[in-house]
């Protein structure tokens, strides 16, 4: 009895660390660990090789990292586009996966596609058979009795299952084929000459038209003459109607953008395949376009209601000009505005200060407010109101003075109506009612 009182407490021991191993948490990577594995792979590539060994240097407890290329390419003392091309050449041979990444309006990095294009998240294969990743730095990959060969750039073609590929570093080197990227910057093809790419030629001597919105686009695009045609009319090609309609009219937005924010411009034909386009649903083409609004020399009764106007938003009164045809007034591009017409009563109303007080975060407030925006066009601030008048022997001491007292404020709009007039000019016939 003693003996089984005695051993009670190490079996229960035993049972909370066995609970507790179950319960551990999952292995967290560390950046050495990784580091070390990277440097433990024989992949017959030394550029590939250190930038592998760069990538682990900033990966999280889940062996993925956010570097950007600029960055791998100061700390391997490589090119940007050399980086680029090995990060492809090692997701190939399955060391890493890189999954497209964006920055939403919010700042919130996410990979739905919504937002800015980021830096790529990717992903080092820690656990993966070190074995099998260095047959495919080699060029071969053994599974079961059956051998599949896998050659090392797409330029080089496959291997036939009997021939022995060379560990030799001129074999391992990645391809120089990078249009299935998508990563940030976007990698760009090399340039042909502005008349276009062989394969476009090539598909308009047998006939096939270019798409009808097509050449335009071409030609308003910034830097196209550095950019391959083919490429962009075969992206270009594979569009629904609407969308290369859509495509055209946003290339000027999208140039129009790109020199207000000084950035680089994408190549056409990745800008058209990841749908840069459609940051610009509300863009038109030229014909398509609404007018611009008629610019007028207000005057009369629709001048006095702005001046009533502006005096409650801005406590002043509106500068005027003087046309030799015309006369002096105010120009404006907005319409005639019935309500703002209601207005023009009140602008020889030399009792200002008697007009009733709408305080601030009111409804009456904010109707005011929302209409002096529409007639204005920005939006109006409150007025500090006094309730009382200045009187120095109170008002004007210091506040440490015992008879000091704060002079009565309230901020708001003085205004001839409790709520501004209907749209269609009318007033509410009675107090309280809106508009």
């Amino acid at each position: 009895m003693l003996r089984e009182l005695l051993s009670l407490p190490f079996e229960c021991e035993t049972a909370n660390m066995t609970a507790f191993r179950e319960k551990r948490r999952a292995r967290h990577v560390a950046s050495d660990e990784a580091h070390a594995w990277a440097r433990s792979l024989d992949l017959r590539n030394p550029p590939a090789k250190s930038v592998l060994r760069s990538a682990a240097l900033y990966v999280n407890g889940e062996a993925c990292c956010f570097v950007g290329l600029d960055q791998l390419a100061k700390d391997t003392d490589l090119s940007v586009d050399t980086v680029r091309r090995r990060l492809v050449w090692l997701e190939e041979i399955g060391a890493i996966s890189r999954i497209a990444q964006w920055i939403d309006e919010k700042g919130v990095r996410n990979g739905d596609g919504r937002g800015k294009r980021t830096t790529d998240l990717i992903r080092l294969h820690v656990e993966a058979d070190p074995d099998m990743i260095e047959a495919h730095a080699l060029g071969r990959v053994e599974t079961d009795d059956k051998s599949t060969t896998i050659s090392p750039g797409r330029q080089q073609g496959l291997n036939s299952p009997a021939e022995t590929v060379s560990p030799g570093v001129a074999l391992g080197q990645p391809s120089q084929c990078c249009d299935h990227l998508n990563s940030e910057p976007e990698p760009e093809s090399p340039p042909l000459p502005p008349s276009g790419g062989r394969e476009a030629a090539v598909a308009l001597q047998e006939g096939e038209a270019e798409p009808e919105h097509f050449g335009p686009a071409w030609a308003c695009y910034p830097e196209h003459e550095a950019m391959r045609r083919d490429l962009a009319l075969a992206e270009f090609q594979v569009l629904a109607a609407d969308d290369q309609k859509l495509c055209r009219a946003a290339v000027p937005d999208y140039a129009a953008q790109i020199r207000k924010l000084k950035w680089k411009p994408r190549a056409f034909h990745l800008w058209v395949r990841s749908g840069g386009f459609r940051e610009f649903p509300n863009a038109k083409l030229p014909g398509e376009r609404p007018p611009p609004p008629e610019r007028r020399l207000i005057q009369g009764e629709e001048l006095a209601g702005f001046t009533v106007a502006l005096r409650i938003a801005e406590r002043r009164d509106p500068v005027l000009v003087a046309d030799q045809q015309l006369g002096r007034g105010v120009w404006r591009t907005m319409p005639v505005q019935p309500d703002l017409l209601a207005l023009a009563a009140f602008v020889d109303d030399a009792g200002r200060d008697s007009w009733e007080i709408v305080a601030e975060g009111s409804e009456r407030f904010a109707a005011w407010r929302a209409r002096l925006k529409l007639w204005l066009g920005a939006e109006p601030k409150a007025e500090r109101i006094w309730l009382e008048p200045h009187d120095p022997s109170v008002h004007g001491l210091s506040p440490m003075h015992p008879n000091f007292r704060v002079r009565k404020s309230i901020n708001g709009f003085r205004v001839p109506r409790s709520f501004p007039p209907r749209r269609d000019g009318t007033w509410s016939p009675a107090a309280g009612e809106r508009a």
